[in-house]
C-alpha cells in the first residue's frame, strides 16, 4: 500500500496519483529511492574511512622500524659492494701491472755476435736461450750466431726462451772419382777437396802408377778427416825396381817386393 505524504490516504500499490488528493505518489518514491541510496553511499564511506584511517595508523607506526632495519642492510650491503670491487680492482691492476712487465722485454739482436757475447746480452735482458748448431761453409759464421727464433725487437715475456744457431763449419766433401788417373793426377784431385789419401800398390797389366780402386765409391759424402786408400798399379814387368810414390813434399820409391805391405800417408 502507498500512502500519500499530504492527506495520509492509503493507495494501491501500482497508483500513481492519490486517490483523495492527486498528489503524485511516483515522485515520492523516487525521492525515497535516492534518499535511501544516498545514506548508504554515506555509510559505504564512513566505513571505507574508518578502514583506511586505521590502515594508514597502523602503516605509520610500522614503517619506521622497517625503514632503519632496510636503510641498514643496504648501507651494509653497499659497503661489502665497494669492498669487493676495490679488491677485484687491486687484483687487474696487479695482473696488468706483471703482465705489461712480462710481455715488454724487447728482444736485442744477437746475430754476427760469438755465441758467447750473445748469451751475455740475452742474460742481460733477462731472457733465456738454447743452442743450435748449423753447418756452414763461410768460415766467419763458424762460431757466430747466424739466426735467433725471435726476431730482434719484438716483443716478449720475462725468461722467454731464444734459440740460437751457431754455425758449425761444414767439413763433409764428395768424394770424387780418381779411378783411372795417374797417382799425380788423382793426388792433385783430392788435395783440391781436402781429403787424406794413403796409396797401396798392386801388381797389374795396366801402365805403372794408375789408380786401379779407390777404397770409398765416388759420389759419396764423407768428413774431411777420413782417409781414402788408393790401390795404383805396378808393371809386372818392374820386378825388383821402385817405382814412384807421390808426396805433397817429397818423391820417394818402394820395391816390387814390398808393393802389398807399403803405405804411403798423403795429407791434405
Amino acid at each position: 500500500m502507498k500512502i500519500c505524504p499530504v492527506c495520509h490516504t492509503e493507495n494501491e500499490e501500482d497508483a500513481l496519483y492519490c486517490k483523495k488528493c492527486a498528489h503524485p505518489l511516483l515522485e515520492e518514491e523516487k525521492i525515497k529511492d535516492k534518499n535511501k541510496q544516498s545514506k548508504e553511499k554515506v555509510k559505504k564511506q564512513k566505513k571505507v574511512k574508518t578502514k583506511t584511517k586505521y590502515k594508514t595508523k597502523v602503516q605509520k607506526e610500522k614503517a619506521p622500524k622497517d625503514k632503519q632495519k632496510s636503510s641498514f642492510f643496504s648501507k651494509f650491503l653497499v659497503f661489502i659492494l665497494l669492498l669487493i670491487v676495490i679488491a677485484l680492482a687491486g687484483a687487474l691492476g696487479v695482473f696488468i701491472y706483471h703482465y705489461y712487465q712480462e710481455n715488454n722485454i724487447e728482444v736485442p739482436n744477437v746475430v754476427g755476435y760469438s755465441y758467447e757475447e750473445a748469451t751475455a746480452i740475452l742474460s742481460e735482458a733477462k731472457l733465456s736461450y738454447q743452442q743450435k748448431t748449423e753447418l756452414t761453409t763461410d768460415e766467419e759464421e763458424v762460431g757466430s750466431v747466424i739466426k735467433q727464433s725471435k726476431r730482434a725487437g719484438s716483443k716478449t715475456h720475462e725468461n722467454a726462451v731464444i734459440t740460437l744457431t751457431v754455425g758449425v763449419l761444414d767439413t763433409r766433401v764428395k768424394v770424387p772419382d780418381v779411378r783411372g788417373l795417374t797417382l799425380e793426377e788423382a793426388a792433385d784431385t783430392l788435395n783440391q777437396v781436402g781429403i787424406f789419401y794413403q796409396v797401396v800398390y798392386e801388381e797389374s797389366d795396366e801402365d805403372t802408377n794408375i789408380v786401379l780402386n779407390q777404397s770409398i765409391r765416388a759420389g759419396k759424402v764423407i768428413d774431411n778427416t777420413e782417409s781414402i786408400t788408393l790401390t795404383v798399379s805396378v808393371s809386372n814387368n818392374q820386378s825388383e825396381s821402385s817405382s814412384p810414390i807421390v808426396d805433397d813434399d817429397s818423391d820417394s820409391t818402394t820395391d816390387d817386393t814390398n808393393t802389398d805391405d807399403e803405405v804411403s800417408d798423403k795429407l791434405n
